[in-house]
């Protein structure tokens, strides 16, 4: 399938999905291997939204699981805006309206999502700085044994399609250190140099009337 192909999934990983969640977690796929690089908790938030929605079509109750779940909007209003995780869910939106778009090209080869129940920016934005300060917010469809099947299943996929250590954080080897330590060093070393051409020694300093008179002219 083309669609399947530009997005580098294969059909084999989303037969277990519903078929209107199939594209969402295809473009989820594709979402993951962008730069700059998703983090972990980004990729977890992103997919207890996509559950939480699936959890409202299911009961057919809009908002039930945004209350009694996770949290109000002004508990997440207080929480410090991250830069970082909003320009990477602008991302996943992006991908997944190329993606309808794409789809549509194709005769729709795939079934599309109910959008309004797909992404609220307001709920993944306080997952996200949920997850950051208590992890057990992972475990909040702990009362629903099939969304929490779900959330596992989907989490399992999109982690299946990137290298095994794709999430693992890059830690800094000794030598890397200390070359680190030796370039900062030499940094601060250049600077006091610098600072001591222009401060004599008695400590006056003298402003020049421009950037010129620092120089002397070859010509």
């Amino acid at each position: 399938m083309l669609l399947l192909e530009t997005l580098g999934v294969k059909m084999s990983f989303l037969e277990s999905f519903p078929s209107h969640l199939q594209l969402p977690v295809a473009v989820t796929c594709y979402w993951t291997r962008s730069e700059p690089k998703v983090k972990l908790l980004q990729l977890k938030a992103l997919l207890l939204m996509i559950v939480s929605g699936e959890l409202d079509r299911i009961t057919n109750d809009p908002g039930t699981s945004l209350k009694n779940i996770i949290l109000d909007e002004k508990k997440s209003q207080s929480k410090d805006f991250d830069l970082d995780a909003a320009h990477s869910f602008c991302q996943w939106q992006c991908c997944l309206q190329m993606g309808l778009y794409l789809n549509q090209l194709l005769s729709t080869p795939l079934s599309e999502p109910d959008l309004s129940r797909l992404y609220s920016g307001t709920l993944v934005h306080s997952l996200y700085q949920e997850l950051k300060s208590t992890p057990s917010v992972e475990n909040m469809f702990s009362s629903s044994p099939k969304m929490t099947q779900l959330y596992q299943v989907l989490l399992n996929t999109v982690k299946s399609s990137v290298s095994p250590h794709f999430f693992q954080k890059v830690t800094e080897t000794k030598s890397e250190s200390r070359k680190k330590k030796k370039a900062s060093k030499k940094r601060k070393a250049i600077s006091a140099e610098l600072l001591l051409t222009v401060l004599p020694a008695d400590g006056t300093h003298t402003q020049p009337q421009s950037i010129q008179e620092h120089f002397t002219s070859p010509f």
